[in-house]
């Protein structure tokens, strides 16, 4: 297990909750993709910290044993952690916040009376020291009515359901039991055994071992999981469910399967008007499971645990859902890989977990449409280009400032949906899909059970496919905005020229956008798209093609975020404007100069008598002069200007 970073900060935390997106939408849409949503006076803010010393200890095991009703935030149980100091210990720190009351401490089996508790934070004495390599058990008993921003309770009266559901991404996990919430310390197994009335069903993490009947109308359901998961993935879904269970079967481990297990609440008409969409979740995960490797949590299960969370959360194993629209369930289910078996190292690289998710739908929209019969691949990025473009800048990557701020973590304009368009474009820029799909099957293997960077990823994909990546993430990830082409063609003799010309949304941050473009030509004997490999602005492009073009589009398949300002056209043959351009001095000893009107040419070609290129100039857009510094010898020479469907040519004679 990789040890954690160290946190410091104190900063402000709004404790509103994220979200996980349905279909690409304007932001304004909010209320139907986000977990939930906050009115100004219910956002509390708080100062927020992380002590360093609790990166002195390597967490292997929880256990929560807890009483849990549904519609009732109180909670009451246990909390039990293991841990491999890593450093001496003279003290056991973790994060509990301090509306809950915490009754009592014990330390390897022996009560701690010595305890305190400040800023949300648990401080256990330790004595003697626990020395490292060595084991430390730490138990809690306590009890409380946890915060809405961690734990959702309520009925809903269209179908019935009654619940109370937790939800900890991403620092909401100390409002409901001791924790340390740090990203690169993957809790290695779990139990989570949750006492209910025997009228509802408990959902959790992992496989669901057994069910004991207690007194007083009470079950107690106990999950099981063994694979390594984040602090924030430990999960209780409590409510008057009925237990739908379904089968995935990869083709790869044929003829096993994949449970998925799904906690509904118990109306037969919910549950007939969302079967169709609840069981296309195998399909999906047969379907993934080619793409990105086999489903990592194979050996447990995947399901569904209904509650009204306003949105989708990807917990680990049973995904917790409001609803079941195909979209959401392909996003949480892309999250098993990206996100539960991969997660982000740090809060700046939310990318690993939401852009992938995200790309997820369109993959399965892409991979299976007639499960997707309302939406296309095409619509559906077009959808998602759009949104991301409302705004002129924002990065992918969420810079420090951001990090204890909700809103920027889970922005769907940058997170999720341009998230996911960069992969889509780099997908493009790779030219390969058996590479690409290559690198998220290499991805996830090299990072299972672990964490990585937007960088991790980068280098992994340039060691696979052999390109340099460098100018892409810094223009799509850490750079902001998107570009707006302006394109002239032309066709000159047996060659369609482009001039292609880019202005930029964030030009202070990101003033050109290289790489693979597609332009499509439309002529009246047919369609013709070409790729070109854009390096600088103004940059002419030229294809041997006896078509004469009627006109052009920019980015015809959606592969790149952009926008189009002017599509003009040139003449068919170059018209010779020789009179516009004057040329002086002429003859000349020195330095010669060139003057014509601005954005007529492209380019400034010198010829020796024989016909022999000497010399070739690109014009500047925007430019109305050259001077040709005088390298030639006595003679005679042609002075020719060309672009945009004229030419220019002038005699030049040098005299020494």
């Amino acid at each position: 297990m990789r040890k954690p970073a160290i946190l410091l900060a104190s900063l402000f935390l709004g404790l509103s909750a994220q979200s996980q997106l349905l279909p690409a939408q304007a932001e304004l849409s909010c209320h139907e993709k986000c977990h939930h949503t906050h009115s100004a006076s219910e956002v509390q803010r708080v100062n927020y910290f992380q002590y360093p010393s609790m990166d002195k200890y390597d967490v292997k095991y929880l256990k929560l044993d807890l009483a849990i009703e549904a519609n009732n935030r109180n909670i009451n149980g246990t909390a039990l952690t293991r841990a491999i100091a890593v450093q001496p210990l003279d003290s056991f720190i973790c994060e509990l916040k301090n509306n809950m009351i915490l009754d009592s401490v014990f330390i390897n089996g022996v009560k701690n009376i010595g305890f305190t508790r400040s800023a949300d934070h648990v401080f256990v004495p330790l004595a003697p020291i626990i020395t490292a390599g060595s084991t430390v058990e730490a138990l809690f008993y306590y009890r409380g009515l946890t915060n809405t921003g961690a734990v959702f309770a309520g009925t809903v009266t269209s179908n019935g359901l009654m619940y109370t559901a937790s939800l900890s991404e991403s620092y909401q996990a100390r409002e409901w039991f001791p924790v340390k919430q740090f990203l690169k310390d993957k809790i290695d197994s779990a139990d989570c055994w949750i006492t209910t009335s025997n009228t509802n069903l408990a959902g959790s993490n992992g496989l669901l071992v057994n069910t004991v009947d207690l007194p007083n109308n009470k079950k107690q359901f106990q999950w099981k999981t063994t694979y390594p998961m984040s602090y924030y993935m430990p999960s209780f879904s409590v409510g008057n469910y009925m237990d739908y269970k379904i089968y995935a079967k990869p083709l790869s481990i044929s003829p096993d399967s994949i449970l998925v297990q799904n906690y509904i609440v118990n109306n037969s008409t919910y549950f007939n008007t969302n079967k169709a969409n609840i069981d296309k979740t195998p399909a999906f995960i047969e379907k993934l499971s080619e793409l990105y490797g086999l489903y990592p949590f194979r050996f447990e299960k995947y399901g569904h645990a209904h509650a009204n969370i306003g949105g989708g959360m990807e917990h680990q194993t049973m995904s917790t859902m409001s609803s079941f629209g195909s979209t959401l369930i392909a996003h949480e289910l892309g999250h098993q890989w990206f996100g539960d078996n991969v997660t982000c190292a740090t809060w700046n690289h939310i990318w690993i977990n939401e852009g992938f998710a995200s790309y997820s739908e369109y993959l399965l929209i892409e991979q299976l449409p007639a499960l997707f019969p309302t939406t296309n691949p095409a619509s559906y990025m077009l959808g998602v280009h759009t949104n991301v473009m409302s705004s002129a800048g924002g990065s992918v990557f969420v810079p420090d400032a951001s990090l204890f701020d909700e809103n920027r973590i889970f922005s769907g304009r940058l997170s999720y949906d341009k998230g996911s368009a960069i992969i889509h474009n780099l997908r493009f820029e790779l030219q390969n899909d058996n590479t690409f799909y290559q690198v998220l099957q290499a991805f996830q293997q090299q990072y299972k059970d672990s964490v990585a960077t937007a960088d991790d990823f980068k280098n992994l994909t340039q060691t696979i496919s052999g390109k340099d990546l460098t100018d892409f993430f810094n223009q799509w990830y850490y750079g902001e905005g998107y570009p707006t082409f302006n394109v002239d063609y032309s066709k000159q003799g047996d060659s369609l020229v482009l001039l292609v010309n880019q202005t930029v949304s964030a030009p202070a941050v990101t003033p050109f956008f290289k790489g693979l473009y597609e332009i499509r030509f439309s002529t009246l004997q047919g369609d013709t798209t070409v790729k070109i490999n854009l390096q600088n602005n103004n940059q002419v492009f030229k294809f041997r093609s006896n078509r004469t073009p009627n006109g052009v589009t920019v980015d015809p398949n959606n592969w790149v975020i952009n926008k189009v300002g002017s599509i003009t056209t040139g003449f068919n043959d170059p018209v010779n404007v020789s009179q516009e351009v004057k040329l002086f001095p002429n003859p000349s000893a020195g330095t010669v100069y060139l003057q014509y009107p601005a954005t007529w040419f492209e380019n400034i070609m010198v010829y020796d008598i024989a016909g022999k290129l000497l010399k070739r100039y690109t014009i500047n857009r925007s430019s109305t002069s050259q001077s040709l510094v005088n390298e030639l010898p006595a003679g005679v020479y042609s002075v020719q200007l060309t672009g945009k469907g004229r030419i220019a040519i002038k005699k030049l004679v040098i005299a020494r």
